[in-house]
């Protein structure tokens, strides 16, 4: 009996590699380098809190106690999922069918793309600059890149790449063109909770009231060392299906709900910690910059992730050097170029995007450390190159 011919599925070929181990596959020879990479962009967070007094609790008791915390109202419900990824495959998979489009702002977090290729979902970017600050250009602009297949909007505030934050006009523009064509409006509030003072910022929960096709995501305990769990808030005018499919296939345990308890119970310590851990990364940050006029920030209200301007033409083959040809003391660093986060439009103009919210401050100060001397070495070589030729 045959067991017929193997293959594999259209999806599964679609897949696209995280950033760090496309490049491992990209130039597969440098881990042979016997060098040591500091990766100051994508670490992730460690679970530093471990509950071994695991207090009996409802998912319904935490459901409400989380819609208070919220600030939600009835006309909204919640659920609690496992991780980020089932909460962006379920709100994926609800709103957009095969062959379907996700419209999405440059500069995009890095793993949207990785998601929705995965439901077979195509991901449109709508390109943006840092001259503007990365602010969503003219509506005709988007809504040129608009077709018939366009299911949703998304976007994450503040953005995880670039910490980017749209003023009320945007906001206003991306509101409008989800109601005038139909589209859910899809944001990500995982970073929200560190913009300490919100006395300047406008967010989109605040100009969206009872908007039946808003969906907020949001993964805060895994930026705050607690676990994966992430929280969906939808209209109740959403199809319940969307609860049942959660309920099937993305259950989550008693001590899931127990870290979420623990959170609600001591909130206003672990912001403060978390504080001032992002302050110390930024003040590391922002002394590399103050040491070095030739690079700047390409969007100065960072607060976890920031694009840099380096003085090199190309940031992708500065990247392959760090990796291929330099080291210091058989060390060298891993930053992202910053034309993986934007549409194929893009020009590469020596812009890397660095990732500080989990990192080490020490190792955050001796990876800049490192990519200052990279720099010189690199900028010596390109001006012997210069007079060469």
């Amino acid at each position: 009996m045959s067991l017929g011919e193997t293959y594999n599925s259209r999806r599964f070929s679609l897949y696209d590699s995280f950033l760090f181990n496309f490049y491992k596959e990209r130039f597969s020879y440098f881990i042979n380098r016997n060098v040591q990479i500091i990766n100051l962009f994508s670490v992730d967070p460690i679970n530093t809190h471990h509950l071994s007094d695991v207090r009996p609790i409802t998912e319904e008791e935490i459901v409400r106690r989380l819609k208070l915390y919220f600030g939600l109202s009835n006309d909204y419900k919640l659920l609690i999922l496992p991780n980020r990824f089932s909460a962006y495959y379920l709100f994926l998979f609800a709103t957009a069918d095969v062959g379907d489009e996700i419209l999405t702002p440059a500069p995009a977090p890095y793993f949207i793309k990785q998601y929705a290729d995965i439901l077979s979902i195509d991901t449109k970017l709508i390109e943006t600059s840092s001259a503007e600050d990365f602010d969503l250009p003219l509506r005709r602009d988007v809504e040129d890149a608009l077709t018939p297949r366009t299911k949703l909007f998304y976007f994450s505030e503040p953005g995880f790449s670039g910490s980017i934050m749209y003023p009320r006009e945007s906001l206003e523009r991306m509101l409008f063109i989800s109601r005038n064509y139909e589209l859910f409006l899809a944001v990500d509030e995982t970073l929200s909770h560190l913009i300490k003072d919100t006395k300047g910022s406008v967010f989109l929960r605040d100009i969206s009231l009872n908007n039946e096709r808003v969906i907020r995501v949001n993964s805060f305990l895994r930026d705050l060392s607690l676990g994966d769990l992430t929280i969906i808030v939808f209209h109740d005018t959403l199809s319940t299906k969307i609860e049942v499919i959660a309920k099937d296939l993305f259950p989550i345990t008693p001590y899931e709900l127990s870290l979420i308890d623990y959170f609600l119970g001591n909130h206003s310590s672990i912001l403060n910690n978390r504080f001032e851990q992002i302050e110390q990364n930024r003040a590391i940050i922002q002394n590399f910059l103050n040491n070095r006029e030739d690079v700047s920030a390409a969007y100065s209200n960072s607060i976890s992730s920031i694009f840099l301007k380096l003085p090199v033409p190309n940031a992708d083959t500065f990247v392959e050097w760090l990796l291929c040809e330099y080291n210091r003391d058989k060390r060298t660093v891993f930053v992202a170029p910053s034309v993986f986060f934007h549409s194929n439009k893009y020009e590469d103009e020596g812009e890397i995007l660095i990732d500080y919210r989990y990192l080490n401050p020490e190792i955050l100060e001796e990876g800049l450390d490192i990519l200052q001397d990279a720099l010189d070495r690199y900028l010596g070589l390109e001006a012997v190159k210069g007079v060469e030729q």
